[in-house]
């Protein structure tokens, strides 16, 4: 009782928020970590089992304990007073181990770090990381699934994410939920409850279980796509959209598992007279009383719980929407009953990797000699989840060649924009964009700039709202890339007081 009061129900105020912010990303609509729900169930029916063993062993407090609990509440600090959800998240890895060390001690914890680890797989990525990494793995999957199905004659041509079986009707498209990341950290949480909580304790065979994890599911991956392109090419493209999707799903799944556990019965055989060392128990200092520890940690806790939920800001909505529809010359084109239901399928990823819903994607001609596309996103104290433009446009499937900064003197004598050119891997067609990150009286298309604009506003509590345009055109037949580039100038140049006009 006195470990609780004094240790574990502090934290838990102190972290009430962020445990929240967790539980939303479990529930987020790609449902990456969708199996984090059943890791504290996991994680409690492991210390059940094991309950004659940990409580053989006394407990008492253990300062040591804040070696681990010391930085945690540190990072937790830093990321509360920033508003930077994910690295509040991320010391919980630090936290929850070393509570239990300084609660219970050195003694009554052995054996049982492995369950105090696993707490590591509670924690969602950040969503820059979480994004990055989906699109390298979807990327990759596509590319090695569609090879390997040509391989086996399934003659499918590849358009972006899209994947056509030759002279059949309809088309594959590989959605982001299938690129691979749900079933990696899946299967990593997998391996590391065989590897830690079941069979052999010998450390060679649990390194190689968790390493052989992420390649395995990654391989099943590219398989799965494989077989979906068969299917459409033997069945239809709609039975391999929907039975064979379901059974490939299943399949998949059944298939790593059972090689996980065939690769871990030859391990538990090859190393089974391994001799597991363990660190000798080393002898605590003086136990802190609980009355001090339990008064520290509390006034730690209310104001890191005040922190969180306190962020002086108020959250714009509908300013993206409020951009004009004519500008520079151009109309906007509405976009076909067909691409606007996709547009909504895809809005809550949209939404949750931009941070905001006070985004558009629009479409501009100035009557079929040119075309403007434009990404317009608001943010308040999100700023955080403005990412680099470069990131959304390799994700559109486009190889850039040129990544740096220009001048921009339409919107200052010192400004510069971002420039990227890009190549389709579709169509082979090169694009051009320009972009910028503004306030109501800064403009910059620096990213470096832009975070160290917001960073010390956001220490003080001071979030500052802002946008990022990015405009984007084509490089026409019989133009050179300045075509394009002045182009995208003269709409940006008149898009941005706009915007500006919209924040006051």
């Amino acid at each position: 009782m006195r470990a609780l009061l004094a240790v574990f129900l502090p934290l838990l105020v102190a972290y009430g928020a962020t445990l929240q912010w967790c539980i939303d990303r479990w529930n987020a609509p790609t449902r990456y970590f969708e199996h984090c729900w059943l890791v504290p169930f996991i994680a409690l029916a492991v210390l059940w089992v094991n309950r004659a063993d940990w409580r053989a062993r006394a407990a008492r407090f253990d300062r040591t304990g804040f070696w681990l609990l010391g930085p945690a509440l540190a990072l937790h600090l830093v990321g509360a007073g920033l508003m930077i959800d994910s690295w509040s998240a991320a010391s919980l890895v630090l936290a929850v181990p070393g509570a239990a060390w300084l609660a219970l001690g050195r003694e009554r914890l052995r054996g049982q770090w492995p369950v105090l680890w696993f707490v590591l797989f509670l924690v969602p990525l950040p969503f820059y990381v979480e994004g990055r990494l989906a699109f390298h793995m979807k990327e990759f999957a596509v590319r090695a699934g569609s090879w390997l199905a040509n391989v086996a004659g399934a003659d499918m041509v590849r358009r972006g994410e899209v994947l056509q079986p030759e002279g059949l009707p309809g088309a594959l498209a590989v959605e982001d939920a299938c690129g691979g990341l749900r079933s990696l950290m899946a299967m990593l949480t997998v391996a590391y409850c065989l590897a830690f909580f079941m069979r052999s304790k010998a450390w060679p065979r649990r390194w190689l279980l968790m390493a052989v994890a992420a390649p395995l599911a990654i391989a099943a991956n590219v398989v799965r796509i494989a077989v979906l392109c068969l299917l459409a090419r033997w069945f239809g493209v709609g039975f391999a959209e929907g039975t064979g999707h379901t059974l490939a799903n299943i399949a998949a799944w059944i298939a790593e598992v059972l090689a996980l556990l065939a690769f871990d019965a030859w391990l538990v055989r090859r190393f089974a007279g391994a001799v597991v060392s363990s660190a000798p128990s080393t002898a605590a200092g003086p136990a802190p009383r609980a009355l001090s520890v339990g008064l520290g940690l509390w006034l730690a806790a209310l104001p890191l719980l005040a922190l969180c939920l306190y962020r002086p800001f108020v959250v714009g909505h509908g300013r993206a929407e409020k951009l004009p529809s004519t500008l520079a010359g151009y109309d906007l084109v509405p976009r076909t009953p067909e691409k606007e239901a996709k547009f909504r399928r895809d809005l809550p990823r949209w939404n949750e990797l931009l941070g905001t819903a006070d985004f558009v994607w629009r479409h501009y001609s100035d009557g079929g000699q040119s075309h403007i596309n434009l990404v317009a996103v608001f943010h308040d104290a999100n700023w955080k989840s403005v990412h680099p433009p470069r990131i959304c446009i390799e994700g559109s499937n486009m190889t850039i060649e040129e990544d740096g900064l220009v001048p921009a003197p339409g919107l200052g004598e010192d400004v510069v924009a971002g420039l990227i050119v890009a190549r389709s891997n579709w169509d082979e067609r090169r694009y051009v964009s320009l972009s910028v990150y503004g306030t109501r009286d800064w403009t910059s298309g620096d990213y470096t700039k832009f975070m160290w604009h917001h960073l010390p506003l956001a220490v003080l509590r001071q979030s500052e709202s802002g946008f990022l345009l990015r405009v984007e055109s084509q490089v026409e037949a019989r133009e050179t890339v300045g075509d394009a580039q002045a182009r995208c100038a003269k709409f940006l140049g008149e898009l941005v007081p706009l915007a500006r006009g919209i924040l006051r």
